[in-house]
């Protein structure tokens, strides 16, 4: 069945591009295997044995003290465990299963995948207490999707395994162990983390019952006894087959183990790898999905534009697979995949998914008229008033995730004035995807021949044009000398611009990011954008001791317990540092890279969890506790200052090419401009062995090649 969420979010798309439906394009992210961490509830590892089906096996493990508790590996709330450790293929996977916190007792299960049929599962189970300590450990299984009459499966046991068999999945499905006092029991309900805990004193029976709307088979190993200061391995196979198979050699973890990622990144790359779902609904096509954090298991356009972002430092190919998931053909009769705020961050990242090597130049030229088919239509006259200046609310309420900015927030009741309101992100960040998608365009026209170039030749012009009616629309009318920000600007039934929108004190209500977006855009003159960049990095404006804040602290409607007013988020900055190094200013993108780096891991160093903000009065993460949608960006700034082999520019710089040296001390690139950067300063990073170097190159009209070592 499709839940709520699912079913809404078709109605909405439908709703929202109102051609129908056309030919079925697939937009699962096919690289990934059939073995993961997909389930939408519990932190362990599931195998989907027919993609088209919509149901998957899961398997979670439950550790608890002895007689005492249980902690069930809930996704949906915290729970006390920690995405620990992923390595980037996806084949070993560490939870950190906290049981007196912190690290007093944990278990870490490790999820090995052996081949298509196997999983080794290690749990290793710590006491640093100076007690003896008595633990238990539970696998439990149970079949997800499918009819809601088709839980129960048959089972069979043996010498310390089980199997299952559902009546929808064509396979049988098992778990064997290797510790000697165990026992089998069933546990009849929806929610393990209900029933389990309510049952811990339930020591005689082995067929557990609650609402019975669902089913979990689970082994029950007990008790398994740690001494003071010490560690015990247990180890179980998962198994997809009638009986259990032989274990000969366990699976090779090299470069798992040898990883040496300061603790936050390491977290956040577990995060990010974890945070992977199945089913989600995608035209009527079950796929695996990457979404912000399991709260949010369904579509979410511009939190995965960051999430493709980051992927491509960690697996570039499948970086692609994400900014490309949410991109169509002219098949498809909706012009992209749509769900929340409509910002084509999938443009902005695919410059850095490019030089990452996440594709070649055949899936560049594949990619590019379906990013610039979500360009149009965004750009279109459907949201595109006379004035030039773009406005979005019909699709959705947030114009740039920022959910309770303050003049957004304030528009949201009164529909007729917010239809005449256009605010600057959205006109200033499609100003930058135009200038991508054309210096895109110049690249691929470069490199066809005869009639392939024409249909590039056109697009540029149309860029051009583009470029110049959304840049008029907001130097002409959204300037506010008195606050030193661009404002939202009001327009009249026929779409002539009438002032910008101010509070009722008369004080412009775009004192925020949202206010300094026309510097992404790189269209301000030299005053405008000295101001600007003075609100960005002033302590007290919009800059903070934990980077910078979406609202500046001296406005009037400034509030210190906002969920975006008075906290502190990663995206934005992420497009922020982009910029500073178009503007030549690496030391500003520094500042912002190094300030979000060391909040980023004093937190996690302190909480293990990877949150989605940082509050401004204490510095402390907030809000969902394993995020990694728009706190994805700490994995490109690690990447840009601390990892050898990494090359970053800004919006306007392509890097076409970059040659390492063996040992990265020395790379020689080849780069192309933006032509509205040409004869300007820009900076170029790289991180050599020897670590982070920064050049200031003049833009060239003509590609330039570039050796720094």
């Amino acid at each position: 069945m499709k839940s709520l969420i699912t079913t809404l979010l078709s109605l909405l798309m439908a709703s929202l591009f109102p051609l129908a439906m056309g030919k079925a394009v697939s937009h699962d992210i096919s690289s990934l295997p059939k073995w993961g961490p997909y389930s939408k509830e519990y932190f362990g590892i599931s195998h989907i044995e027919d993609l088209s089906s919509g149901m998957q096996v899961e398997f979670c493990l439950v550790p608890g003290m002895y007689r005492r508790n249980v902690q069930v590996p809930c996704a949906l709330f915290e729970s006390g465990v920690h995405p620990w450790k992923v390595s980037a293929d996806m084949r070993h996977i560490t939870y950190r299963q906290e049981l007196e916190w912190k690290d007093q007792v944990y278990v870490d299960a490790t999820y090995h995948i052996i081949d298509h049929d196997r999983v080794l599962l290690e749990a290793r189970c710590v006491n640093q207490t100076p007690l003896l300590q008595n633990i238990s450990l539970q696998l439990a299984v149970r079949k997800s999707g499918g009819g809601e009459d088709q839980w129960t499966p048959e089972l069979k046991q043996g010498n310390n395994w089980f199997t299952v068999r559902y009546p929808e999945i064509n396979a049988s499905y098992g778990v064997a162990w290797d510790y000697p006092m165990s026992e089998v029991r069933q546990w009849r309900c929806k929610k393990l983390e209900q029933l389990m805990p309510i049952k811990v004193h339930d020591h005689v029976f082995k067929d557990l019952k609650g609402d019975r709307k669902g089913h979990y088979t689970a082994n029950f190993l007990r008790p398994v006894v740690l001494m003071p200061q010490s560690d015990t391995t247990v180890r179980m196979l998962i198994f997809r087959g009638e009986l259990p198979p032989e274990v000969s050699t366990p699976p090779c973890r090299d470069s798992f183990e040898k990883t040496d990622f300061p603790l936050g990144v390491q977290l956040l790359q577990a995060t990010l790898l974890t945070n992977v779902v199945y089913p989600i609904d995608a035209f009527g096509e079950p796929i695996r999905h990457f979404c912000p954090g399991k709260n949010w298991n369904s579509l979410y356009t511009w939190d995965c534009g960051f999430i493709g972002w980051a992927m491509a430092q960690i697996d570039p190919g499948r970086g692609y697979e994400i900014i490309r998931q949410y991109t169509t053909t002219p098949e498809e009769e909706t012009p992209f995949v749509h769900h929340g705020t409509p910002l084509a961050t999938q443009i902005l990242a695919i410059g850095d998914v490019w030089e990452r090597g996440g594709c070649n130049m055949e899936q560049l030229r594949e990619i590019y008229p379906r990013l610039k088919r979500f360009y149009d239509y965004m750009t279109g006259p459907r949201f595109r008033k006379p004035s030039g200046l773009l406005e979005t609310w019909n699709i959705f309420y947030n114009s740039g995730g920022w959910d309770d900015y303050p003049p957004q927030w304030a528009l949201r009741p009164q529909k007729e004035l917010r239809s005449r309101t256009t605010p600057m992100v959205s006109t200033s960040y499609y100003i930058r995807c135009a200038k991508i998608l054309r210096l895109l365009a110049s690249h691929l026209e470069a490199s066809a021949n005869g009639r392939q170039k024409k249909p590039f030749t056109t697009d540029i012009k149309q860029f051009d044009a583009d470029i110049a009616a959304m840049s008029k629309g907001i130097l002409d009318n959204a300037w506010d000398a008195g606050t030193g920000y661009f404002g939202y600007v009001e327009h009249d039934a026929e779409g002539t611009p009438g002032g910008i929108y101010r509070t009722k004190e008369g004080v412009n209500f775009n004192m925020g990011l949202d206010g300094v977006t026309p510097l992404v855009a790189g269209i301000a003159d030299n005053a405008q954008r000295e101001t600007m960049l003075s609100h960005i990095f002033t302590k007290g404006e919009l800059w903070s001791a934990c980077g910078i804040t979406a609202v500046d602290q001296r406005a009037p409607y400034y509030r210190k317990d906002g969920y975006w007013n008075g906290t502190v988020w990663m995206p934005h900055q992420m497009i922020l540092w982009k910029t500073m190094l178009d503007l030549g200013r690496p030391d500003l993108a520094r500042q912002i890279a190094d300030t979000a780096l060391e909040n980023w891991e004093r937190e996690c160093e302190d909480s293990y969890n990877c949150y989605e903000h940082f509050m401004i009065e204490t510095g402390r993460g907030g809000g969902w506790n394993n995020f990694s949608g728009l706190s994805s960006p700490i994995l490109n700034w690690h990447f840009a200052y601390h990892e050898p082999g990494t090359v970053s520019t800004g919006f306007g710089t392509l890097v076409t090419n970059a040659t390492w040296s063996r040992d990265k001390s020395s790379v020689e690139l080849t780069l192309r401009f933006d032509r509205d950067l040409i004869g300007k300063e820009v900076a170029v990073l790289v991180c050599l062995a020897g670590g982070p170097v920064t050049r200031i190159v003049k833009a060239t009209q003509k590609p330039q090649t570039l050796i720094i070592q």
